[in-house]
């Protein structure tokens, strides 16, 4: 095989997919369906080893037929301390609306994300620590 064919059968392989899509004039817009995302990241450092009570409630509202629209909400909740029990509690209620008549199905796509940390920390731990300084 010599280089000239090579270079001919590369370029006809590469224009293939520019032949069976059309002309850009026929493709249609882009649409999609509405999406909803909620980030909550809730962090306890402390010194205790009781479990931090981390509550993530969540309410996501959309219509049925929904296109054209998204949402984000984030939050961040942070202890860091000496304290036995704590307590962090998010409610996080949204809702969204679109078009919805644009031809796209489908329900609209609802992504919650809780992310809960709870660590540790001797040096927030007062027994610890008195045992330590003797």
């Amino acid at each position: 095989m010599n280089v000239k064919s090579l270079s001919f059968g590369l370029i006809g392989f590469l224009s293939v997919p520019a032949m069976l899509s059309g002309f850009p004039g026929s493709i249609a817009p882009a649409s999609a369906q509405c999406a909803m995302t909620d980030v909550s990241v809730q962090v306890a450092i402390r010194g205790s080893k009781r479990p931090a009570n981390q509550q993530n409630n969540v309410d996501m509202q959309a219509p049925e037929r929904c296109s054209g629209n998204s949402t984000t909400q984030t939050s961040t909740q942070v202890y860091a301390g000496s304290a036995d029990e704590v307590n962090q509690v998010r409610n996080s209620r949204h809702s969204i609306s679109g078009s919805g008549n644009d031809g796209v199905g489908g329900p609209t796509v609802k992504v919650p994300v809780g992310v809960k940390v709870d660590v540790y920390n001797p040096a927030y731990d007062p027994s610890f620590m008195k045992n330590i300084r003797r």
